[in-house]
């Protein structure tokens, strides 16, 4: 289930400012910060983002065409805030419930799973290392 099409301009026009003034503080909320792909303009948008070990998950609660999904997937990453932090992102990815699982709280997963979104935003944390340009480091077998 995801939510109608025309609420999409109302929570543009209306709640999306709004709750832009505070959703940076309040969790799960959020503020993804980002670019627009064909106007390069700085946006900042509020979601609702959930933290794992290695990244970020966001619901696509009106489905996977939104202009976010597609300004991260353009730019190859974003910037979030979220409790009065801000957390560099990369490698956006849309996939599906499934996929996503893993990365959500598990709490949540059942409603999750039963709201039945169309799709979920994957990002990983961006390292020092990786924005350098450098490969990851292997990992060790040996003990």
């Amino acid at each position: 289930m995801h939510l109608p099409h025309f609420m999409r301009r109302v929570n543009r026009v209306f709640t999306n400012p709004v709750m832009g003034v505070f959703a940076w503080l309040v969790p799960p909320l959020a503020v993804v910060r980002h670019v627009g792909r064909k106007s390069g303009r700085p946006y900042r948008t509020p979601v609702v983002a959930f933290r794992s070990a290695a990244g970020f998950v966001i619901p696509m609660t009106y489905g996977r065409d939104v202009d976010w999904a597609r300004n991260l997937l353009s730019a190859h990453g974003c910037q979030l805030e979220q409790m009065g932090r801000r957390f560099t992102l990369c490698n956006p990815r849309i996939v599906a419930f499934k996929a996503a699982a893993s990365r959500l709280p598990a709490a949540v997963r059942p409603v999750l799973r039963t709201a039945n979104f169309p799709g979920y935003v994957v990002l990983d944390l961006e390292t020092d290392r990786l924005r350098r340009g450098e490969k990851p480091p292997r990992r060790s077998t040996s003990s």
